[in-house]
């Protein structure tokens, strides 16, 4: 005789949705339907897919942040990043952040092109700033823009994408046709590659004074993976006031960052004035020019007082010799009168 198993089977639902509420499962349960039905994967979802989902749902302002938080909280439980911390969703259910960082474009983008490229060393600090104002209007805080590393950032196209679990993408349509973030990255790792192949302050002076760029072409494969040569370091290291960086490579810090980012949006960044270098031996004119001496007029009497002056010198010293005998016979018998004391002491 068979025994039928009369114990309820199993429940087959996933773990993670124990984490929501029965308020917040049916919105789950919208996110799951829409994404089958617009072909697109709930989970792990893209920041993009939430994004679609959120514009293709319309709904209050605080719906729309219960619904990111259910699929945020999904996500996490199921050990995947939540989609919901891209900053193109922080935008969307954070207006006041989203007007925020559109003025931040806005002026950013009037100030990058005014930066100087060339020069020295007005042309250094140009192209690290303009990256800076750059990252800032991204909605990278002070801290992340401090971190980066050289491998942080990638080329696609005229876009920049900034790796991290939701990945942001500066697209050129964002910006005005003299802000490409692609070319304003690209100046930048022109100086740290040519850095690491050679590190001299003086040649590079020397190609921003005279307006050449002092990396050669990078090709399509070098500009879509690193920052210059290094696979590795800061993306932002400290520069001084003649355009030398620490060998360390310490990575500019946070109140740094906010300084100078702070000083170009208040209109109060230094100038950066030109600094005059010594000529290298190399850069000396080949042809000898003989040192020119300023011509020195002698009166008639000038011999004479020579002559005068010699004789006046001959007749005080006369008797120096003499004296100094004298001085040395004293020494001398001084000397046999202590030897004679000693021999007679006991």
């Amino acid at each position: 005789m068979t025994t039928l198993n009369t114990e309820p089977a199993a429940s087959t639902k996933p773990d993670f949705e124990h984490a929501l509420g029965v308020k917040d499962r049916s919105g789950w349960a919208l996110f799951t339907d829409w994404c089958v039905a617009a072909d697109h994967i709930a989970l792990p979802a893209a920041p993009a897919t939430l994004a679609q989902f959120i514009s293709e749902n319309p709904a209050a302002l605080s719906t729309q942040r219960r619904r990111i938080t259910t699929v945020n909280t999904v996500h996490r439980a199921a050990g995947h990043p939540a989609p919901g911390a891209a900053d193109t969703i922080r935008r969307i259910v954070n207006t006041s952040r989203a007007d925020r960082l559109s003025s931040l474009e806005v002026v950013a983008s009037e100030i990058i092109p005014r930066l100087p490229t060339f020069g020295w060393p007005s042309g250094l600090f140009g192209r690290r700033d303009a990256l800076l104002l750059l990252l800032a209007s991204s909605g990278l805080s002070i801290e992340q823009i401090s971190a980066l590393h050289r491998n942080s950032i990638h080329i696609d196209g005229q876009s920049l994408i900034i790796d991290g679990i939701n990945p942001i993408r500066l697209d050129p349509a964002t910006y005005p046709p003299a802000v490409c973030p692609a070319a304003v990255y690209l100046r930048w790792t022109q100086i740290l590659e040519f850095l690491d192949r050679t590190p001299s302050t003086r040649l590079l002076a020397e190609h921003l004074d005279s307006h050449t760029r002092p990396t050669s072409e990078l090709t399509t494969e070098e500009a879509g993976t690193v920052a210059g040569g290094k696979q590795s370091g800061s993306l932002f290291t400290p520069i001084d006031r003649w355009g030398y960086t620490p060998i360390s490579g310490s990575p500019l810090t946070p109140q740094s960052v906010a300084s100078i980012i702070t000083a170009h949006l208040t209109g109060a960044s230094p100038s950066h004035p030109p600094y005059s270098r010594r000529p290298r031996h190399s850069d000396a004119p080949d042809v000898y020019e003989p040192e020119v001496f300023p011509e020195i007029v002698l009166d008639d009497g000038y011999y004479e007082s020579g002559l005068e002056a010699r004789r006046a010198a001959h007749t005080a010293l006369t008797d120096v010799t003499a004296a100094l005998d004298d001085v040395e016979d004293r020494a001398d018998e001084i000397l046999r009168k202590l030897l004679a004391v000693l021999d007679t002491e006991p």
